[in-house]
């Protein structure tokens, strides 16, 4: 019953279990739990962690130009496996001042290419501090290998108020297809930035999380 034995990953790039037919491989590398198939199916079919969990961080200042809240560096092939599915989940405080209206950006980049990005109302008009914004991403792996594609989808639920007890707004994704290629073969670094249309005078990343959940 059960595997046939443990063994320690990465997997191989091509997203199957290059070390034993039946088992189960720890991937100390990537921070997660695969079980592979049988003899004739050697693809790494489930998977079990949180790679990256993050406690509060130091703030960014000045932001317009997207800078980066989180990153996370995946080995080779880790998200190499069709029906692959992370989350990226983040809560973050900013402040504004009288003379800041922007909207502000969230995007979720991998290998340097843009998965998803999500865009707020404007800000307010007045000077506020520590307004709370949360939000996630969620991404599935569809094609496989050196142009892989991603199918990706994100809110953010934003208070754009002048008060940190206002109700947030929830903002969504417009993605209508999948990514451009993205190489599932190599090490590829997972990023979360933020950016605004005028300067925000500091954003800080109070939590984030990266989960495998298939």
């Amino acid at each position: 019953m059960g595997a046939d034995r443990v063994t320690y990953g990465p997997p191989a790039a091509n997203g199957v279990n290059a070390f034993d037919q039946k088992a189960l491989v720890l991937d100390q590398t990537n921070g997660v739990l695969y079980v592979s198939g049988a003899a004739n199916n050697r693809k790494l079919m489930t998977a079990m962690g949180a790679p990256l969990v993050l406690p509060p961080q130091t703030a960014l200042t000045a932001i317009t130009t997207a800078q980066t809240l989180l990153s996370f560096a995946f080995g080779a092939g880790a998200l190499n496996v069709t029906g692959r599915k992370l989350r990226v989940k983040y809560s973050l405080i900013y402040s504004t001042t009288i003379a800041n209206v922007a909207t502000i950006s969230f995007a979720l980049v991998l290998g340097g290419v843009t998965l998803c990005t999500v865009t707020t109302a404007a800000t307010n008009t007045a000077a506020s501090t520590n307004l709370p914004i949360q939000g996630e991403f969620e991404l599935t792996v569809v094609t496989l290998g050196a142009t892989a594609t991603i199918e990706s989808h994100a809110r953010v639920d934003a208070n754009v108020g002048t008060v940190a007890a206002a109700n947030a707004v929830t903002y969504l994704d417009t993605n209508t297809a999948v990514s451009a290629a993205v190489n599932l073969t190599a090490a590829t670094t997972l990023s979360l930035t933020i950016a605004a249309s005028a300067a925000i005078p500091s954003a800080q990343l109070r939590s984030a999380s990266v989960i495998y959940e298939a």
